[in-house]
This record gives C-alpha cells, sequence and structure tokens, in this order.
C-alpha cells in the first residue's frame, strides 16, 4: 500500500491554554450556503486550522503500473524466470561452442600434422623406390661381375702356369724400361742391406764389403740416372 501522507506543516497546531478560553461563537445561519469560520476576539477560541486534505485512498490495482505500488506481479515473475533462463542458456550454448572451437581447433592440427606427416610418407617412400632401382642395378652389375670373375677362375684353372715376369705389363716401352731400372735398383738396396749386415756378422771382411759395395753403388747411380730420364720424358712428377 502507498505510504500515508503527513500533513503539510510537519505536526498538529498547539492546544490552547485555559487563559484563552471564553465564550463560544454564535453558530452560522442556515441562510448561508458555506461554512464560515466564527469570528475570533480576544477572550474567545483561536480560529480553525486549514489542515491538509487526505489524498483518496484508490482500493482498485493497476497491473500496468507495479513499479508506483511497489508489488511483484506475476509478469514480474515471468520475465524474471525467462531472463534467467535465457541467461542460463546463453551460458550454457557458450560452453558449448568454446568446446566445439577447441575441439575443431584440435583437429585442425591434427589434420595439419597428418598432412604434414603424409609428405614426409611419401618422400620416404620415393627415396625408397629410387634406392631399390639403384639397388637392383648394383645386384646386376655385381652378378655380372661374379660370373666374369667365375670365367676368370676357369680360364686360370685350365691354363699352364703364369710367369711372373709377364704378369705385370706397361702400355709403352718408356714405361717398361721405368720398371725394370726401379726393379733393378730395388734389388740393388737390398743387397746393398744384406753385405752391411754380413759385415757385422762377420761373414766378410772389410776389404770385400768396400769392394761389393762400390759396384753396387755406382750401378745403382746409373740406375737412378735412368729412372729420372725415363720421368722426364714420360712427364711424370718428381
Amino acid at each position: 500500500y502507498p505510504p500515508y501522507p503527513t500533513a503539510g506543516g510537519g505536526a498538529f497546531p498547539p492546544y490552547p491554554t485555559a487563559n484563552n478560553f471564553g465564550p463560544f461563537p454564535p453558530y452560522p445561519t442556515g441562510g448561508n450556503s458555506s461554512v464560515a469560520n466564527p469570528s475570533t476576539s480576544a477572550g474567545g477560541y483561536p480560529p480553525y486550522m486549514n489542515y491538509p486534505q487526505v489524498p483518496g485512498y484508490n482500493s482498485g490495482f493497476n497491473s500496468s503500473t507495479p513499479s508506483s505500488t511497489g508489488t511483484i506481479t506475476e509478469e514480474h515473475i515471468k520475465a524474471s524466470l525467462i531472463s534467467a533462463v535465457e541467461d542460463k542458456l546463453r551460458r550454457r550454448l557458450q560452453e558449448k561452442v568454446n568446446q566445439y572451437q577447441a575441439e575443431i581447433e584440435t583437429l585442425n592440427r591434427t589434420k595439419q600434422e597428418l598432412v604434414e606427416g603424409s609428405s614426409k610418407i611419401d618422400n620416404v617412400i620415393a627415396r625408397l623406390i629410387r634406392e631399390e632401382v639403384e639397388l637392383k642395378k648394383n645386384v646386376d652389375i655385381l652378378r655380372d661381375k661374379e660370373q666374369e670373375l667365375e670365367k676368370s677362375l676357369d680360364a686360370l684353372e685350365k691354363s699352364e702356369g703364369i710367369d711372373p715376369d709377364e704378369a705385370v705389363t706397361t702400355t709403352a716401352p718408356l714405361y717398361r724400361q721405368l720398371l725394370n731400372a726401379y726393379a733393378e735398383e730395388a734389388a740393388l738396396e737390398d743387397a746393398i742391406y744384406y753385405l752391411g749386415e754380413a759385415l757385422r756378422s762377420g761373414v766378410i771382411d772389410l776389404e770385400t764389403f768396400l769392394k761389393h759395395v762400390r759396384q753396387l753403388s755406382r750401378k745403382q747411380f746409373m740406375l737412378r740416372a735412368i729412372m729420372q730420364k725415363c720421368r722426364q720424358k714420360a712427364g711424370l712428377a718428381g
């Protein structure tokens, strides 16, 4: 209900004291339709105060202006429930959207990783195919070489003994001369070494050692000079 309005002055006027009591004023006549306040004198009652009128109370209920009455109606409750349900649904929907969005991002990352992995696997498969082709070629070459070796072994088994001097051949006479000079010079080096061992062991005397070493050294010098000329003509380094 609305609050009861207070008086305009905020309080009632003071009650008159007993000293101001006097004779009652005359009652107004019926000829005058308006009610007039009695006249006052020095010894009578004080004039009546004009109190503010109390607003009329409206017992009817107006649902269209709930804020003026301060009451809670069914429409308020319904609107509040609808708002609460909307907020709850909105939160649930946002949670679902966030969840699905995170799942979509995870699936996209997984898809990207799978695509990259697929590309790597394709590259590895292509490289393995190339290596397989190369290996097959190498296997074929090795089989051919194996057959050649078997044929060579069969020919060696059926042939007579091989002369060691003819086992190594050269492509030109100059190279043969160089090869022979090198082999002979190496043999002279070994001979001088063993002569020194014989001298230390007392097998030969000093005079015999010097005589043979002098001869071998002279021959070794000549062979080294021949090898130097052959290398120069052949255009070999050193």
